[in-house]
């Protein structure tokens, strides 16, 4: 696997959840060319994170990790991230957020 430079932060509250993000993109092309995003979620202390993958069952995690490959997926991946933290924060915020649908978790 290509080599990718990785940042971690540990964010404490009443649990500690610990976030590792790199890239060594732009590579000039799609996963072939070596170009590598990731993202990992670590529990280090009472994190509640469950995790499925293609409709399977939800399972609890420890650490979730995604890996993006080639300077497309990097960018998407960038949108998507963004996009997320701005409903996120307009939920919390109580701000007015276009839903697209309603899931129900156990």
């Amino acid at each position: 696997m290509p080599q990718v430079d990785v940042y971690q932060r540990e964010i404490t509250s009443a649990n500690i959840l610990c976030v590792e993000v790199g890239t060594n993109c732009p590579r000039g092309g799609d996963s072939g060319h070596g170009g590598r995003t990731v993202l990992r979620l670590f529990d280090y202390a009472g994190t509640a994170m469950a995790a499925s993958i293609n409709d399977s069952a939800q399972l609890e995690a420890k650490k979730i990790e995604i890996v993006c490959g080639g300077d497309c997926e990097h960018q998407t991946l960038i949108e998507a991230l963004e996009f997320a933290l701005r409903v996120l924060r307009g939920q919390t915020q109580g701000l007015a957020v276009a839903r697209t649908e309603e899931i129900d978790f156990e």
